[in-house]
């Protein structure tokens, strides 16, 4: 058997600022990511104003495009949030 030691103040601190850090780098992440689609979003809603239902193909893919990345962005924060200490 292994025996469990009780961490003490230093260490919960160190582990509390490591995650303080993870979370904050992840955030910046997810935030970079974010703002690189919003160009894309407004550049859609621009062209459908625009050109209507004539910009048919074109919209479909770049929806289909946007759409991936809003929900692979989706994902990754939903796997962060559930992310336990081990994680990244």
């Amino acid at each position: 058997m292994t025996e469990t030691r009780t961490p003490t103040w230093d260490d919960v601190r160190r582990i509390a600022e490591e995650l303080e850090l993870k979370m904050h780098l992840a955030g910046m992440d997810m935030r970079d990511r974010w703002n690189a689609l919003q160009p894309r979003l407004a550049e859609v809603q621009k062209l459908i104003a625009r050109e209507g239902e004539r910009a048919g193909k074109l919209v479909v893919t770049q929806l289909s495009s946007i759409g991936k990345a809003l929900q692979e962005l989706r994902d990754d924060i939903e796997s962060k949030r559930g992310a336990g200490p081990e994680s990244k």
